[in-house]
């Protein structure tokens, strides 16, 4: 039975956009999708109804996690045995990989996301042992880059069920439009130009050095960040900042960017700015793209192959405030033409590799092979 449906059991963050997309799609292909989520956590409103919710106890709950690791399994056991799925998928390697592993379900998937692999599990030797263990008794791992692919197999995933799928980004909704003159308006961005800067507030990111590249350029432009989910130490580092550096009038927080609204936000955006420090393939970055808009982006590998070949310019060195400010300022002195010729580019290299359907059906596809060959790993 190729085209029956699946039952699908989950382990992510709930309340992120990416987790909901990939999960709520599967929901849509009219598979059965659980989501296991640690007990106690908020779930913010908005999660697709179809997405059943499951408590478990996580493993750091206890102030000693081999205790903790005993009774997650339990929790974990038990939640698995009443759903039956057929595979579950670990959304980010640490934390949510480690209790795919502890929980002792065969088969399970790993997707890395980025920092995950590239920072989080190389930081103790414990997260190398755990990342090693997880990637290699995983029946699938995917990345969204070569480079982070590479790196995974280094920290032990097998070469034969390593996969590239993108998150991906829906080009019919994220693609070029009218100015959004109600949104400019209702955000008194009306007759500015606006560099958007998508991410959350966090050192990650590099907010503070988006500040300080922003400061230097032309009084007519409005730096745009959300708070959302920001980490208020660091946001208050990022708020004083803007205030020593005498832009306040001309940087934007708001509480947080709706998704409904994000293609018209990128619409609005003259210029859309992501320069982590670490990451693999931002979907926002890719959402820009799609939308048209000119972009400036860290040089990081997983990004540089994205970007290297059709626009080496928008790409700046981690951390470089001067070169920042540079590759934005060129981007803003665009002519119409040239703007134009430049969204068209970047549009069809995200609706080429990165479009959402495309690549989530590949997935499903994937999802059938582990099932249908039983790729059951110890």
């Amino acid at each position: 039975m190729p085209d029956r449906p699946l039952t699908l059991a989950y382990l992510g963050d709930p309340n992120s956009i990416h987790t909901r997309r990939w999960v709520g799609f599967f929901a849509d292909r009219g598979h059965s999708t659980h989501l296991l989520v640690p007990s106690l956590d908020d779930v913010e409103p908005g999660l697709d109804p179809r997405i059943e919710l499951h408590p478990f106890i996580p493993y750091y709950r206890r102030r000693w996690h081999l205790l903790g690791a005993v009774q997650a399994r339990r929790s974990l056991k038990r939640i698995l045995a009443m759903i039956g799925p057929d595979l579950l998928h670990a959304h980010y390697l640490t934390v949510h990989g480690w209790h795919a592993r502890l929980s002792g379900f065969r088969p399970y998937l790993v997707t890395v996301w980025g920092s995950d692999v590239y920072v989080t599990a190389r930081a103790t030797l414990r997260g190398r042992l755990w990342a090693r263990l997880t990637l290699r008794s995983a029946a699938l791992v995917t990345a969204d880059s070569r480079h982070l692919a590479s790196t995974t197999l280094k920290a032990g995933a097998r070469g034969d069920r390593m996969h590239l799928v993108q998150f991906g980004v829906d080009s019919s909704r994220f693609a070029p439009g009218p100015y959004p003159e109600e949104l400019a308006h209702e955000l008194g961005l009306s007759d500015r130009r606006v560099i958007l800067v998508p991410r959350i507030i966090a050192p990650v990111y590099r907010t503070i050095t988006a500040v300080e590249a922003f400061a230097p350029l032309a009084h007519d432009t409005t730096l745009v960040l959300s708070s959302m989910a920001a980490r208020p130490d660091y946001l208050r580092q990022v708020q004083q900042r803007v205030a020593n550096l005498g832009v306040g009038d001309r940087t934007l927080i708001v509480p947080r960017f709706e998704h409904a609204r994000m293609p018209d936000l990128y619409r609005l955006a003259d210029v859309v700015l992501s320069i982590p420090q670490s990451d693999g393939t931002p979907v926002s970055l890719l959402e820009a793209m799609a939308t048209g808009r000119p972009v400036v982006a860290s040089d990081l590998p997983s990004v540089r192959e994205w970007l290297a070949d059709i626009a080496p310019a928008s790409l700046v060195a981690v951390g470089d405030a001067a070169a920042t400010s540079a590759a934005l300022a060129a981007a803003l002195a665009l002519a119409p033409a040239d703007r134009e010729r430049v969204g068209r580019v970047l549009r069809s290299r995200a609706v080429e590799r990165a479009d959402q359907a495309t690549n989530l059906l590949r997935m499903e596809r994937l999802y059938r092979a582990v099932v249908d060959t039983n790729l059951r790993w110890k």
